[in-house]
C-alpha cells in the first residue's frame, strides 16, 4: 500500500515571497524570484528549536538588554522593513531603472544602458555653444520687453504652477527700471519669469534667455547665506522650474532639495503657530501664495527624487490646506496629486491594495489642461510600474482605463508640441508610455505604440536636440528587441507544430475526428488568453488538497 505523504512544503520562505504571499520552494534563490527576476533574500532571524534556545541563552547571559529603536515613520505611512522591497520600489518609481530592467528581460545583450532617457527635451544642452553672462536685468531687457515676457509666463505657466502674486509682479516691473544701476533681490524673480517666458516662446535658445537664467542664478547665490524670504523662495521655485525643463536630473535634484530646505528655514510649510517659540509666525505672506509655493516645491522635489531613485526632502509640520481654484487655474489639480505621490515613497511600506486603490482614484480624476493631464498620466505610469514590480497584472476595466488615460496623455503631449510649450512631460510621458505598454504586452495595448511613437517622432522633428533624438532611438530599439523576442517565440512554437501538426487527427468508430472534438473547448478561452499577463502556473497545474480552502471563498 503506497504511503500517503501530504503536500511537501518548505520550512522557510524568502522575504519577497512572504511579502507577495506566494509559494516559496526554500531554494537560494527560490524559483519564484528566479522566474520574475526578483532579489531573493531570507530573514537572518534564527529558526528552529535549537536556534531559539541558543538565542534565549545568549539573551539571559547578556549583562544588559538591547532595545531596538523603531525606524522613523514617513508621513502617515508605516516604515518599510525589507531592504529588497525598498530597492524594488526605487526601481519601479524611477522610469530609467524600470526601462533598464524591462530591456534586460527582453534582451540582456542589447539592452540600453542605465540612463534617464526623455527626461526633458534638452538635458542640459540648451546652453551648447554659448557661455551665459550675468548682467543687470535692466541691461538685458527694456521694461516693455519684460512686460511682454511676463505676459507669456502668465498665459502658459502660471495657470499650472500658480505661485506668484501677479499684481505684485506687475508693480515690481513698473518700479524696477527706476533703479537701473543696482542689483536688487527681486531681480532673481524677474529674471526667472523672463527666462521662462523666452523658453516658452522660442524653440531655439537665445543669448538673452541664457543670460537671464545665469543672472537669476548669480543673484540667488549671493543670498545663499542670508535668511530666506518669500521673495528668495519664489525665485528659487522659478529656478527649479526652469532647470526641470532644461537641465540634467542631478542638477535639478540638488536645486529642488535646497529649495525644500529653504522653505523649512523660512517656516513657510506651516501656518502661524500662536505662542510657539520653535514655530513663530513666518514672514508676512499671502496665505494662498504660501500654500502654493509649498505645493509646487513639493511636487517638483518628489518627482525629481523618484526619477533619480533618491531621497526626497520632507520638512516637518507641513500644514495641510485646500487651495482656492480661480477660473482657469489648474494648480489645484497638481496639488491634489500630492497625497497619491507620497504613497509611492520608497521608505513607505505601501501594500498592493493601497496601490490599487490609489491607481483607481487617479484613473477616475478629471484634469483639464495638457500639462495637468500629463502630470496625472505620469503618476498613473508610476503606479503601474510599482504594481507590475509586485507581479500584478492589469485586466478588464482597469486595463481599459489605463490605456484610455495613456492615449489621452499622448494627445496632451501632441497639443503642447503644437503650442511650442516644451513642458518636460511632453517627451517624458510618451516615452514611458511605450515602456509600460511593452511591459503590459496585450493585443489591446500594443496598437497604442503607434500613437506614442508618432508623438515622439513629432517632438524630435520640432525640437531637434540630442535628447529628443536619443529618446526616439531608444524607444525604437526597445520595440525592435521586443519584436525579435516575439518572433523567436513564434519560431519555437512553429517548430513544435511542424513536428506535431494539428491535422494529424485520430478517427473514432463513428468516423468523427476525436482530436477536433476534444479541442472544441479551446475556442472559448482563446480570446481570454490574450489578456492574461501572468499567472501562477504551479498553482494551475498542481491540484490543492481537499483540506486546503481558499480564504477568499469563505
Amino acid at each position: 500500500m503506497p504511503s500517503s505523504e501530504g503536500r511537501k512544503r518548505s520550512r522557510r520562505a524568502c522575504e519577497t515571497c512572504r511579502e507577495l504571499k506566494r509559494k516559496c520552494d526554500g531554494a537560494e534563490p527560490c524559483g519564484t524570484c528566479v522566474r520574475f527576476e526578483y532579489d531573493c533574500a531570507y530573514s537572518k532571524a534564527a529558526s528552529g528549536r535549537r536556534s531559539r534556545k541558543a538565542t534565549d541563552v545568549a539573551t539571559a547571559s547578556s549583562p544588559a538588554t538591547q532595545i531596538s529603536l523603531p525606524s522613523p515613520l514617513v508621513e502617515t505611512g508605516q516604515a518599510i522593513q525589507n531592504s529588497n522591497s525598498r530597492i524594488r520600489s526605487l526601481e519601479a518609481n524611477s522610469g530609467a531603472a524600470f526601462l533598464r530592467r524591462l530591456a534586460l528581460r527582453i534582451d540582456a545583450n542589447n539592452a540600453p544602458r542605465m540612463h534617464t532617457f526623455a527626461w526633458n527635451s534638452f538635458l542640459g544642452k540648451r546652453t551648447a555653444g554659448y557661455t551665459p553672462v550675468s548682467r543687470l536685468i535692466c541691461e538685458i531687457l527694456s521694461e516693455r520687453e519684460m512686460k511682454s515676457l511676463a505676459d507669456v509666463y502668465y498665459e502658459k505657466l502660471d495657470p499650472v504652477y500658480g505661485f506668484v502674486d501677479r499684481g505684485g509682479i506687475d508693480k515690481l516691473i513698473s518700479n524696477r527700471w527706476t533703479y537701473s544701476q543696482t542689483v536688487r533681490p527681486e531681480d532673481a524673480v524677474l529674471c526667472g519669469i523672463a527666462a521662462l517666458g523666452y523658453l516658452f516662446s522660442q524653440v531655439q535658445a537665445g543669448s538673452l534667455e541664457l543670460d537671464l537664467a545665469e543672472s537669476a542664478r548669480s543673484v540667488l547665490e549671493r543670498s545663499m547665506f542670508e535668511p530666506p524670504t518669500a521673495t528668495s523662495i519664489t525665485a528659487w521655485v522659478l529656478r527649479v522650474v526652469y532647470l526641470r525643463l532644461t537641465e540634467t536630473p542631478h542638477i535639478v535634484w540638488m536645486a529642488s532639495c535646497m529649495l525644500m530646505h529653504m522653505i523649512e528655514a523660512a517656516g513657510l510649510q506651516y501656518e502661524c503657530a500662536q505662542g510657539s517659540i520653535l514655530h513663530p509666525c513666518p514672514q508676512t505672506v499671502n496665505p494662498e501664495i504660501r500654500k502654493r509655493l509649498v505645493a509646487v516645491a513639493q511636487h517638483l522635489n518628489t518627482w525629481v527624487s523618484f526619477d533619480m531613485g533618491r531621497s526626497r526632502v520632507t520638512p516637518g509640520n507641513v500644514t495641510d490646506g485646500t487651495l482656492s481654484a480661480p477660473l482657469g487655474d489648474r494648480t489645484v489639480e497638481i496639488a491634489e496629486l500630492l497625497p497619491y505621490s507620497i504613497i509611492l515613497d520608497p521608505e513607505r511600506a505601501s501594500n498592493v491594495s493601497e496601490l490599487e486603490s490609489a491607481l483607481a482614484s487617479v484613473l477616475q480624476r478629471v484634469h483639464s489642461s495638457p500639462p495637468s493631464i500629463l502630470a496625472q498620466v505620469n503618476l498613473m505610469l508610476c503606479l503601474c510600474r510599482r504594481l507590475q514590480s509586485m507581479n500584478i497584472a492589469f485586466q478588464g476595466s482597469t486595463l481599459d482605463q489605463v490605456l484610455s488615460l495613456s492615449s489621452r496623455g499622448i494627445q496632451a503631449a501632441q497639443d503642447l508640441l503644437e503650442e511650442r510649450t516644451p513642458w518636460h512631460h511632453m517627451v517624458n510621458v510618451p516615452f514611458h508610455v511605450v515602456c509600460v505598454l511593452l511591459a503590459i504586452d496585450t493585443l489591446s495595448s500594443t496598437p497604442q505604440l503607434r500613437h506614442a511613437m508618432h508623438c515622439l517622432n513629432s517632438v524630435a522633428a520640432v525640437y531637434k536636440t540630442e535628447a529628443t533624438q536619443e529618446a526616439l532611438r531608444t524607444a525604437s530599439l526597445l520595440i525592435s528587441l521586443h519584436q525579435k523576442w516575439k518572433e523567436k517565440c513564434a519560431a519555437n512554437l512553429s517548430d513544435v507544430l511542424r513536428m506535431c501538426p494539428i491535422t494529424s487527427n485520430i478517427e473514432t468508430q463513428d468516423g468523427s475526428s476525436q482530436l477536433l472534438n476534444d479541442a472544441n473547448w479551446l475556442d472559448g478561452i482563446l480570446g481570454d488568453l490574450s489578456t492574461i499577463q501572468q499567472f501562477d502556473l504551479d498553482r494551475l497545474l498542481t491540484p490543492a488538497p481537499p483540506w486546503e480552502t481558499d480564504v477568499n471563498s469563505v
